[in-house]
Order: structure tokens, then C-alpha cells, then sequence
């Protein structure tokens, strides 16, 4: 541990010495701050937490100090934000740098509610390989009261919703969106291969629209930024 804090320690000082920022906290003390801003939320091992901090405070070092380079005159606010830049990292990050034991454990409690339905289904079931942080997987249901097959997939933190729907449509359907231009903001997107639409509403939610192969309507909405919606729906692997 000891070594691994040596070589953290000595990237801070020749990076920043490097960059020209003077910075008055001690090094050992600019270290823990990281350490401690850019924790994941869910346990993992000490060694992959260690590892994943220096690879973001590299990134971060990269970035500011070729912006220093370029810009000396915003050197002071990269200074500022240059903490609060790492921490975000380690909060927007959740799925991708859980550890892998929980990766597939998450996968696996997919893959098992999708296979109890997926045979009554007559496309194939997607699901999205990124969900925002603190979400779980409650529930993959599919809507008998339809007139077209439909999946129900809902993801839950302590009091919030996100579902994701997929129905299967004519050939010839096409999405309509109406939104209230003085409550929500409509715009045209790309979702890997697909053209999508995008409403974001005035209290910072949204709602993704847009259909896939086999005329399959896949929607995403509920407690989620449009941020979120966008990478949620380019982390499904169709």
C-alpha cells in the first residue's frame, strides 16, 4: 500500500510541478483528498480503488495541463476545479468501474427475468449495459393488455423510477413528439444507427424515444437526465 501511495504522491508533484500551478496543501494531504472524493459508492477492492484513481487523476493531469499550456490565463480556475473534476468522474462512472463480480451479477439478474418471457416475445429483448448510479433492476415484465407486444423493463433507487420500454410497431409507424415549448425542449438525436428524439423537461428529466430493428419502439423515461438517457441507450448492444 505504502508503494502504491509513493507513486501517487510523486505523480502529483511532477505534474503539477510540470503544469506551473502552485498549490500551498501538502502533497500527502492532496493525495487523501482524492482518495476520498473519487470513492465508488459500492465497495470495491482497495487494490482496484488505487489503481482507479491514479488512472483518473492521470487523465485529469493530461487534460488540465495542456489547457494550462494553451490558456495560462484560466490557470486559477483549473486550479479550483480540478478536485471537484475527479470526483465527478467517480460518480458518473458506476456500472463500467464496478468490479466484475458485481458487473455479473447485475447481467446475470437481467439475463434471468428476461429468459422467464423472452419466448413470448417475438423480438428480441435489449438491454441497456449502462444504468445511472444507485439504480437496481426491479422488475422485466411483459404488458398482456397490449394489442402489441410489449417488454416493461424498471429500474429503482431508494424513491425514484426509470423504465425502459421496447413494443413492437407497424412497418409504417413513425414517431410523432409534441411537447409544451414552454415546459420541455424537443430535439432530433442519434442512437448508434437509429435517429432519435430527445425531451428534456424544465425540472431537468427526460424522455428518449426511438425505434429500433424489427420495428421494436424503445422508450426511456422517468427519473433520469437526458445525459444519462443518451448513455443508457448507446450502452445497448443490438
Amino acid at each position: 500500500m505504502s508503494e502504491n501511495n509513493d507513486k501517487l504522491d510523486k505523480l502529483l508533484h511532477d505534474s503539477l510541478k510540470a503544469a506551473e500551478l502552485e498549490v500551498d496543501t501538502p502533497i500527502d494531504e492532496l493525495r487523501q483528498l482524492i482518495a476520498e472524493r473519487a470513492k465508488i459508492k459500492q465497495q470495491v477492492k482497495k487494490e482496484k480503488r488505487q489503481r482507479m484513481i491514479r488512472i483518473a487523476v492521470a487523465a485529469i493531469l493530461v487534460l488540465g495541463i495542456s489547457g494550462a499550456v494553451i490558456f495560462p490565463s484560466q490557470v486559477y480556475a483549473f486550479k479550483k476545479q480540478f478536485f471537484q473534476t475527479i470526483f465527478n468522474i467517480g460518480k458518473s462512472l458506476h456500472i463500467t468501474l464496478d468490479s466484475n463480480d458485481e458487473q455479473l451479477a447485475f447481467q446475470n439478474a437481467v439475463t434471468d427475468k428476461i429468459n422467464v418471457i423472452q419466448q413470448g416475445v417475438p423480438f428480441k429483448i435489449l438491454v441497456p449495459q449502462y444504468i445511472p448510479p444507485e439504480y437496481t433492476l426491479e422488475s422485466v415484465k411483459q404488458n398482456p393488455s397490449d394489442t402489441q407486444a410489449k417488454v416493461i423493463i424498471t429500474f429503482i433507487d431508494n424513491q425514484s423510477s426509470i423504465r425502459f420500454t421496447q413494443t413492437q410497431v407497424a412497418d409504417n409507424y413513425s414517431v410523432s413528439v409534441n411537447a409544451d415549448s414552454e415546459k420541455a425542449k424537443a430535439e432530433k438525436v442519434n442512437i448508434d444507427r437509429f435517429e432519435g428524439n430527445l425531451i428534456t423537461y424544465d425540472d431537468g428529466t427526460a424522455s428518449l424515444i426511438w425505434i429500433a430493428d424489427a420495428n421494436v419502439m424503445c422508450q426511456i423515461f422517468g427519473d433520469i437526465s437526458p445525459e444519462q438517457a443518451l448513455e443508457m441507450a448507446n450502452s445497448i448492444v443490438y
